[in-house]
């Protein structure tokens, strides 16, 4: 299921693909999304994760288990995100 964001400001466009996983945990992985600029890209900073495979996700602090939550989450990630880009504010 592929679901689109604007940001609360109207500034930016993300894309994420939602998958339910095996587990029936749900997680979002990152399709599209606005440079980060001069800003450190690495996990920690972001709140991404990178699969084996090289697919960057939303990094959440337990699991999801339903696309509502998931909804909320990524649209919370998203704003901060954006937040983070433009201001250097940390997610």
């Amino acid at each position: 299921m592929i679901i689109n964001y604007r940001t609360k400001d109207g500034q930016a466009d993300y894309r994420f693909s939602f998958v339910n996983r095996l587990n029936g945990e749900w997680r979002a992985y990152i399709l599209s999304q606005p440079s980060y600029g001069s800003r450190a890209t690495d996990a920690h900073s972001t709140h991404r994760l990178t699969t084996a495979l090289g697919r960057k996700y939303v990094c959440w602090d337990r699991p999801i288990y339903s696309q509502d939550e998931l909804r909320g989450v990524v649209a919370l990630w998203s704003d901060r995100t954006q937040d983070y880009i433009r201001y250097g504010i940390p997610i």
